[in-house]
C-alpha cells in the first residue's frame, strides 16, 4: 500500500506540480479542503501544508493538527516562501519546511526523511 501525502495548497498549479512529482516517487496523493474531522478520516501519513490556506496562516492550522490527538503523529511540511519558514515551522511544531520555490530534490528529500517508501521487493 502506498504511503498517502496530503496536499493542503491555494494554488493550483503549485498542488498539481507537486502531486504529479509526489505520484512519480510512488507516494499516493490527497487533496482536501481543511478540517479537523476530514483530515482524521483521510489518515494520511505526511501532511503538506501551505503557509497560507484559505485566508488563514498555515501555522495556526499545523497548531490545530499537532493538538488533535488522532493527528499527533503525522508529520506537518510547512511550504511557503516567507523568508522566516525555519522559525515559523519549529514554533508550530511542523516536522519540516520547504521554502518556495522549490527545488524537487530538496521536497522529495524532506518528505523522504520524514515518510520513507518501502524498499522495492
Amino acid at each position: 500500500m502506498k504511503k498517502k501525502v496530503l496536499v493542503i495548497e491555494n494554488d493550483e498549479e503549485i498542488k498539481q506540480i507537486v502531486t504529479y512529482i509526489l505520484e512519480l516517487e510512488g507516494y499516493a496523493v490527497l487533496g482536501a479542503r481543511y478540517s479537523s474531522s476530514a483530515l482524521i478520516k483521510l489518515k494520511a501519513d505526511l501532511i503538506l501544508l501551505d503557509e497560507w490556506v484559505n485566508n488563514r496562516e498555515g501555522h495556526m492550522l499545523c497548531k490545530e493538527i499537532k493538538a488533535i490527538e488522532a493527528l499527533q503523529s503525522v508529520p506537518v511540511v510547512i511550504f511557503s516562501t516567507a523568508p522566516d519558514i525555519a522559525d515559523i515551522a519549529k514554533n508550530c511544531r511542523a516536522d519540516g519546511f520547504v521554502h518556495k520555490p522549490f527545488d524537487v530534490d530538496t521536497l522529495i528529500g524532506v518528505i523522504k526523511k520524514l515518510l520513507p517508501l518501502p524498499a522495492a521487493a
